[in-house]
């Protein structure tokens, strides 16, 4: 999060000048508070840092005129291991260094906009980097702490709030500590178990190593630098794959459009690679529209592009985001767990894509492509990966939601997330289906069309903004607070509003659906 400090009128230094201080407090003797100026109102906030009794870095923004309420954001999934340069989180910087910032909201704008309405927002780095849940949970609590003993006016109220890895631990926080909060808003969150999120990003890479270069790696990192190099390594393998495919798209001879490490037969290269990238991206769930690809547009008359093409050049821009966070997270919970927890030795791929085949017939190639690209993955040329049972069993230990809400819940969901699915949110709706007063889903849909093609007829890939429900946590401001104040909503009453009063809300706000009969399809680990 960008943490330069704002532009500051000239009227406003004096009053600047005379209110920098550093305030001591009982739960913290080294935080530190200054005084800075709002984006949004121009009026000047507290902004507290610090640091809590577990080590985690903590920021507190107060308004002036406190109303008692605090937003505690938890930030989504960190790599906990510093990345060699080129290698990068998307919006990161690289070399990547590991990032142990505060973060107290999702962006300034919505920050600046909640403390202009009288609310405190605050958040931790968390101890450690990585998928530690529990350490997480735990720097929360003591966050929440350090805020009550830091506000200049009593905390009454607190509303937890977070994105992906955040919005786990913001629904685990809910579960396991429903009395330090009023209400929870996990968005484009992970839910349910690490399992399910790592599965389909694993999937993902066991399809791409079976298919194309047998030399990827799916589980079984080295520790230390070694891994590390491995991770990184085994990332540009994926990306030389998924390269070669998007660039021999339109090729005619099909054996061509096949990269030269893959080790398929022949009868499976007469196949057009593409097709066999659609079925993996379909056997492990990843969404098939994309920041370029919305599935449906064609130029001109060329029906052909929107039915046979489109899929693969959407799951070729979406797998490269989803496989970076399976090797990445997968060498995190390794070292973790002490070895190789990924087992798909029972894993059912004919089953996984029994309805896909259908509605993607013309992107698979026809039931004959179709049963000869599944055909391969019961022979030697896809051997399976058996999990080190010790290392399975650590693994699994990994904190699990139970998934009914506790206090009122509130998610937020964009439909094609790369990242963490829509499925993960209909988990949850699902365990909610009749705790209606305590949970509200809300969703992010895709528009009808938005790809772009140039004048050759070509796909025009320069966009840098994110189509509505595309892209990970990729929520407008308006959006996010929505979800805010429905929240502050919630935390007063102990349910979430009426439908009525959620639908006047919800017109207001551009992309955003609420229907209780929406239903997205679930991760492949929920399905099988």
């Amino acid at each position: 999060m960008n943490k330069s400090r704002l532009a500051v009128f000239a009227t406003a230094a004096s009053l600047l000048a005379t209110l920098l201080v550093s305030i001591p407090t009982v739960a913290q003797a080294v935080t530190n508070c200054t005084y800075q100026i709002n984006s949004v109102s121009g009026e000047p906030y507290k902004h507290c840092t610090g640091k809590t009794a577990d080590g985690s870095n903590v920021e507190l923004r107060e308004p002036i005129g406190y109303n008692g309420t605090t937003f505690v954001w938890s930030h989504g999934y960190r790599y906990n291991t510093n990345l060699p340069a080129g290698i990068s989180p998307a919006g990161g910087t690289t070399p990547y260094i590991i990032d142990m910032t505060a973060e107290a909201g999702p962006t300034v704008a919505v920050m600046d906009t909640l403390v202009s309405k009288g609310y405190a927002v605050a958040g931790s780095s968390y101890p450690e980097q990585g998928w530690g849940t529990e350490k997480a949970i735990k720097a929360n609590v003591q966050l929440i702490s350090w805020v009550k003993n830091t506000t200049e006016e009593d905390t009454k109220s607190v509303i937890a709030w977070g994105a992906s890895f955040g919005g786990f631990v913001t629904q685990a926080l809910a579960e396991k500590y429903p009395k330090l909060i009023k209400a929870a808003a996990p968005v484009c969150t992970a839910a349910g178990r690490v399992d399910a999120s790592l599965t389909m990003a694993q999937d993902l890479l066991w399809g791409l190593k079976t298919f194309f270069d047998p030399t990827i790696t799916v589980s079984g990192y080295a520790a230390g630098p070694a891994g590390v190099g491995q991770a990184a390594i085994n990332l540009g393998k994926v990306a030389a794959v998924l390269r070669h495919i998007g660039g021999t798209i339109t090729e005619t001879d099909n054996a061509k459009t096949w990269p030269a490490t893959s080790t398929m037969p022949a009868t499976v290269k007469g196949i057009p690679a593409r097709s066999a990238l659609v079925l993996v991206g379909l056997m492990a769930g990843v969404p098939t529209q994309s920041q370029n690809f919305d599935a449906t547009s064609f130029p001109g008359a060329e029906f052909a592009f929107a039915l046979a093409l489109a899929p693969a050049l959407a799951l070729a821009e979406n797998a490269g985001y989803a496989a970076g966070l399976g090797i990445f997270a997968t060498h995190d919970l390794e070292l973790r767990a002490g070895g190789t927890f990924y087992d798909n030795t029972k894993t059912d791929y004919v089953a996984r894509v029994a309805d896909e085949r259908a509605s993607y017939n013309v992107a698979l190639s026809g039931n004959t492509a179709i049963d000869a690209m599944l055909g391969v993955l019961s022979t030697p040329l896809a051997p399976r990966i058996t999990a080190n049972a010790a290392s399975l069993a650590k693994f699994q230990a990994n904190i699990k939601h139970n998934g009914v809400a506790k206090v009122p819940t509130i998610t937020l969901t964009g439909t094609a997330d790369m990242i963490t699915p829509a499925g993960n949110s209909q988990w949850l709706a699902d365990r909610n289906a009749k705790n209606t007063k305590k949970f509200l889903p809300l969703w992010v849909t895709t528009p009808e069309k938005w790809t772009k093609f140039t004048a050759l007829g070509t796909p025009d890939t320069t966009r840098k903004d994110w189509p509505n429900g595309t892209g990970h946590c990729q929520f407008t401001t308006d959006q996010f607070m929505l979800v805010a104040d429905l929240a502050i909503a919630s935390a007063k009453t102990g349910s979430v509003p009426s439908n009525a009063a959620v639908t006047k809300a919800v017109d207001k706000v551009e992309g955003v659906v609420f229907d209780r009969e929406f239903s997205a399809p679930l991760l492949k680990y929920y399905q099988k």
